[in-house]
């Protein structure tokens, strides 16, 4: 007697009736060799190490909670496990938690026998990824079209050398700015792993963050990504640091390149708001950087220090050619050195001029609300919509109109 032949299929479905139609499904395919039919999850795991299937196939309806926690143990056990999970719900949030607890792929019920054989044979035989094919359309899916030549996304980088200077202010009203073009899809992501303040000033608790796109993105998708991030009411999606400082250092900075290039290869525009204390993981935004805005003010201490933040970027190759300086706060009362003085300093121009708003940015982050919804019309915010203009032409916006007056065209970019 032969050993029969085919892919060797482990299936786990509590649920008699979508039980009895997947074996009347498996009986019709002829490559499938159905070595193991488990009506519990209880014995799954055991039974997957003792039998070694290629595939395993969970159904996660009857319980969504145990399926997931036993999709992680299959995981645990065996990171390679080709993991085909099948479900009933089309709901987002049961989606994202299989994709997150390790399915390899997800196929929805009913599927026809070309779907679910096609999912099958993929697994099997390490294929490419199913899951944007396999995952429920939604009429909000919107593929960004590309920024210039083969581009399809700019990544804009904003840091500083030392805190208080708004940075993070300035990356928050730029994103929201730029997210606001209609069409295309922004998203900022908060690279100050430790005390990073992203959600706060945009007044909203998303439920993944960093640490979960880092986990998941060898199983995640453009559409499924955007489905994992939070979105705030100006359009742009948000990617917070962890929720935890334990979590964030357990984030490796190997870890964080593929998630940058999940995030590249699915928005128009990629923000960075990272740390001010040179974290392995600031440079990794530096590399990936099209733009690096650095952010100072003209006080004698945050010149000094930008001067030192720019001499450490001319030891790396091809960072400096991307630098952007972005003069603060300019016209306060604590302002002790000029434009010139700094451009001296810094051997380069300061491209940037944003004015003193310190009450209307303090007010907005008091509210978690972006400036121009406190005051469009200032001039702070007028800066801030030329500089995603000039930075992402192709995301342009309306500015608000220009009041006249002696300061009007007084902070511009300087050329």
């Amino acid at each position: 007697m032969t050993m029969k032949e085919g892919i060797r299929v482990l299936l786990a479905d509590p649920h008699e009736a979508s039980r009895r139609s997947l074996l009347a499904q498996f009986e019709r395919m002829e490559s499938i060799w159905l070595t193991e039919v488990c009506v519990t999850y209880a014995v799954v795991a055991r039974r997957v190490e003792e039998i070694r299937p290629e595939v395993t196939i969970v159904v996660a309806d009857e319980d969504q909670g145990e399926a997931n926690r036993l999709i992680r143990t299959l995981v645990e056990n065996n990171p390679e496990a080709s993991i085909l999970v099948a479900t009933h719900s089309t709901d987002t949030r049961v989606i994202v938690n299989l994709v997150k607890s390790g399915a390899s792929e997800i196929v929805t019920l009913p599927s026809s026998n070309e779907s679910l054989f096609k999912a099958i044979k993929c697994l099997s035989s390490n294929e490419e990824s199913l899951i944007p094919a396999l995952l429920p359309a939604t009429s909000t899916q919107v593929q960004a079209p590309p920024i210039g030549g083969d581009r399809v996304s700019k990544t804009i980088v904003v840091t500083g050398a030392s805190g208080e200077v708004g940075c993070t202010s300035l990356a928050v009203n730029l994103a929201t700015t730029l997210a606001k073009a209609p069409g295309r899809d922004v998203v900022i992501a908060d690279f100050e792993l430790m005390f990073g303040a992203v959600d706060t000033l945009l007044d909203v608790v998303p439920e993944n963050t960093l640490l979960e796109i880092v986990k998941s993105v060898d199983r995640l998708d453009s559409t499924l990504l955007k489905r994992m991030l939070c979105r705030h009411a100006s359009g742009l999606y948000v990617l917070p640091r962890p929720h935890e400082l334990i979590d964030a250092a357990r984030l490796s900075p190997e870890s964080l390149p593929g998630a940058l290039k999940l995030l590249q290869s699915t928005f128009s525009a990629v923000v960075l708001d990272t740390s001010k204390s040179l974290q392995t993981s600031d440079f990794v935004a530096f590399d990936a950087a099209d733009v690096i805005l650095v952010v100072m003010q003209l006080d004698l201490s945050s010149v000094k220090n930008t001067a030192r933040l720019l001499n450490c970027l001319r030891d790396f190759e091809g960072l400096s050619e991307r630098v952007q300086i972005v003069a603060n706060r300019v016209g306060s009362l604590r302002n002790s050195v000029t434009i010139a003085r700094a451009e001296e300093c810094f051997k380069l121009p300061i491209t940037w001029q944003i004015p003193n708003a310190t009450k209307t940015f303090h007010t907005a982050r008091d509210r978690g609300v972006p400036i121009d919804v406190l005051a469009p019309r200032c001039e702070a915010q007028r800066v801030i919509a030329r500089m995603a203009n000039t930075l992402v032409p192709a995301l342009a916006t309306a500015e608000p109109k220009p009041q006249r007056g002696f300061f009007r065209d007084r902070f511009q970019r300087q050329g």
